[in-house]
């Protein structure tokens, strides 16, 4: 009991489970952020996670798994962002710039985004991780594009088009994490995201917003 009188309460078994996993993923990220896919080992993630060995081949028997799971959990948390403030702020701004540059400072160019890209381009080639996670991609690619055909409309009033045309900017803003590499500035990176926004504005908008 504490010096309080206050006897401490004791974390159950799914609390605990929860804390682990939790900090796996966290530092799953990290690793590969900062190390790259082929660099994430079971190894770095423990010095990352600071859990114990075991604790990590007790919930993942390979490093297929741990990517897996960290997939899956990004992908959850890519569609969650379009109910967040800032997102609507963004949205309401009535400007698609706006709205394209929010999506490339806080879901794209960050640990999470980068980390997303780590696993995409290792899945290329290594097959037996593209067929645990290219169906996950597919079902959460559609989603993503009906989310859009809610969320936006195209000049030519096709929900086909909206999708499309979501699914364009999406690709595009992904693709400057590895055009990122050709150039030393970030404010640059931006000047894209915008000039790039500015164009989808003549072709897609954001619903309910006046114009």
């Amino acid at each position: 009991m504490s010096q309080s009188g206050i006897k401490p309460t004791r974390r159950s078994q799914e609390d605990r489970i929860r804390g682990t996993l939790d900090a796996a993923y966290e530092a799953i990220l990290s690793s590969l952020d900062e190390n790259g896919y082929s660099a994430t080992t079971f190894s770095s993630v423990q010095a990352n996670s600071g859990l114990s060995r075991g604790a990590l081949t007790y919930h993942f028997s390979s490093k297929k798994e741990m990517i897996v799971f960290a997939c899956r959990r990004l992908l959850d948390a890519a569609i969650r962002p379009t109910q967040s403030s800032g997102q609507r702020r963004a949205a309401a701004s009535g400007n698609i710039a706006d709205f394209l540059m929010y999506h490339w400072r806080h879901l794209v160019n960050t640990r999470e985004g980068r980390a997303f890209i780590e696993i995409l381009v290792a899945s290329r080639t290594d097959l037996n991780l593209d067929a645990e996670i290219g169906p996950m991609l597919e079902e959460w690619d559609t989603e993503i594009c009906r989310l859009a055909t809610i969320n936006f409309s195209a000049v030519t009033g096709s929900d086909e088009d909206a999708a499309l045309l979501w699914s364009m900017a999406r690709t595009f803003v992904r693709g400057l994490i590895i055009h990122a590499r050709f150039i030393n500035d970030p404010a640059r990176l931006e000047e894209m995201v915008d000039r790039f926004g500015q164009m989808l504005a003549d072709e897609l908008r954001l619903k309910g917003v006046n114009r």
